[in-house]
Parts: C-alpha cells; structure tokens; sequence
C-alpha cells in the first residue's frame, strides 16, 4: 500500500530528525516523574509502568485491596472524566491505560497526568 509506505517512511524520518531512540530514556524519566504525582490520590492502589507505557490500577479500598464492582465500571467514568481536561484516556476495567507518543513535550505529559489525576478526582472521591 502506497499510503502505509509513505506514512512509514515519513516516520522514520522523523526519528532520525528527532533522534528519538537517544531520548527515549530521558522522556521516560519524565514520565515515571509525573506519574509518582498520581501515588497519592484516594483509589490509586498501583502504577505499573513499562518504558512509555502505564497501567493505573484503582481500587475501591487499595490498603485491603478491595475492588471495585465491575458493573460500576469506574475506570470508563475516570476517563469521560478527563475529557473536560482534553485528555482521552483508555481503561481496562479499572486499570487506567497511559501510552504517551515518544514526541510528547514535557508540557504535554504535565496534560496527560493532570488529566489523570482530574478523572480520578471527578469520578472516584466523593463517589465511592
């Protein structure tokens, strides 16, 4: 396919221009920073994180480890929640799904986590 080829092409471009590979361990450093921010919000039992991708994982009670009901479906509130900030989130069940862009600003990871941090507020203090 043309088009796959040429939007492949332009890509690798960019990293070569950007030279993503060699910042890529300092863009992670910035993410696992802003994400230590989320650590002490009510509900927020881990953060797994894995180079540029994270899983939140909300809990009901996180001290005794208690969950949410599925059927509440806290992790989708979490994100529509965010939408009010710009920030669209994906969940797995409660397990909140971050997957920043390699070219992401420090500016827009400080969107991204402040989103985060918003939805869980909106949705889940004061809710539970």
């Amino acid at each position: 396919n043309a088009l796959g080829c040429a939007a492949a092409l332009a890509t690798l471009d960019v990293f070569e221009r950007e030279d993503l590979v060699a910042s890529l361990p300092s863009r992670v450093a910035a993410f696992t920073e802003r994400l230590e921010r989320l650590r002490g919000l009510p509900h927020v039992a881990d953060i797994r994180q894995y180079g540029l991708s994270a899983g939140i994982e909300l809990l009901a009670d996180p001290a005794t480890g208690e969950a949410f009901d599925a059927a509440d479906r806290r992790g989708v509130a979490v994100c529509l929640a965010a939408r009010d900030r710009g920030v669209f989130l994906r969940p797995l069940g409660d397990v909140i799904i971050l997957m920043p862009a390699l070219t992401m600003t420090d500016a827009e990871l400080d969107r991204l986590v402040d989103g985060v941090a918003y939805g869980i507020t909106q949705a889940l203090v004061g809710a539970s």
